[in-house]
């Protein structure tokens, strides 16, 4: 029973994790107009991930799973993260993380057809009511940089790009997780082949020495924080993907709106606001949670 539960609290880990760094994003941002935090949390990523590697044995090597891991982690870090990151500095990281409600549809559609995953009837309704929470959750948060005025179309088409990112993503890391059984490796694997990735696109757009300079020449101890707590996320979230389906670990990973809202109230008091509904998803999201995880002590 208790083996069971170990899942659930590691999906629940890696909601806290990246929410914590979606909120320090966030503050980085305040003084970096002009910088999202993504070249320096992934560097923190790659750094934190490999040391984490040195205390554990590796597997045997497997050429499919490395090469599936390493495209989860260009997929999920390199796009997924960049689409996050720019919807917090569009949307506030509340509204941000409630987009995050569409990782576990993604997830699930492609664990199907990719990873001949099924879903219960009890987990089925456990996540609909969980889906229910995330989408009011995503409605009720108020934007981070607009106050009465409409946000544009484009910012929301941003937004639905993390989810179908990070939902992709999910995919290829159980999937490469089920060839090289080795959650510290897999999630280091995927930070390290994504890092030159946005070294990449940095030096294409020209910014590549600007951003080494203003990351380095005066260190922003908020997006180094925030890179701590999104390797923590992706260590919990390849424990996770040891013991659940990938639709699952997106769902466990879609709360951490809930906990960006509650950070967000502590320390974003003027990018977000709390209100009756978003009180109200949290209740939802809670009790679909509670059901999922009944349901893996259930089949454990």
């Amino acid at each position: 029973m208790i083996e069971s539960l170990i899942g659930p609290a590691f999906g629940l880990l890696t909601a806290v994790f990246f929410a914590a760094g979606s909120i320090l994003a966030r503050i980085g941002q305040r003084n970096r107009p002009d910088d999202d935090g993504v070249f320096m949390t992934v560097l923190v990523n790659v750094v934190v991930l490999y040391l984490a590697t040195l205390f554990v044995k590796p597997p045997e090597w497997n050429r499919q799973g490395i090469v599936a891991l390493i495209i989860g982690g260009i997929i999920g870090t390199v796009l997924g993260r960049t689409f996050l990151l720019r919807t917090v500095r569009l949307l506030g990281p509340s509204r941000a993380s409630g987009f995050v409600v569409g990782t576990p549809v993604v997830a699930a559609i492609g664990g199907w057809i990719v990873l001949g995953e099924s879903i219960t009837l009890i987990e089925g309704i456990g996540g609909t009511i969980t889906l229910v929470g995330f989408w009011l959750l995503a409605r009720a948060r108020s934007t981070g940089n607009i106050t009465s005025e409409k946000p544009p179309v484009w910012y929301y088409l941003v937004g639905l790009g993390a989810p179908v990112f990070f939902g992709t993503a999910f995919v290829f890391r159980k999937y490469g997780l089920n060839l090289y059984p080795d959650s510290y490796r897999g999630a280091f694997i995927g930070a390290a082949s994504a890092f030159p990735i946005i070294v990449l696109i940095d030096a294409l757009r020209g910014k590549l020495a600007e951003r080494i300079r203003s990351n380095f020449q005066t260190l922003s101890w908020w997006f180094v924080s925030g890179g701590i707590a999104t390797a923590g996320a992706l260590l919990s979230q390849f424990t996770a993907f040891r013991y659940l389906p990938a639709w699952v670990v997106g769902i466990f990973a879609g709360t951490q709106g809930i906990f960006a809202m509650m950070l967000s109230k502590a320390f974003l008091k003027h990018d977000d606001r709390l209100d009756r509904t978003a009180i109200i998803s949290v209740v939802l999201s809670t009790i679909g949670v509670v059901i999922i995880s009944w349901s893996q002590g259930v089949g454990g």
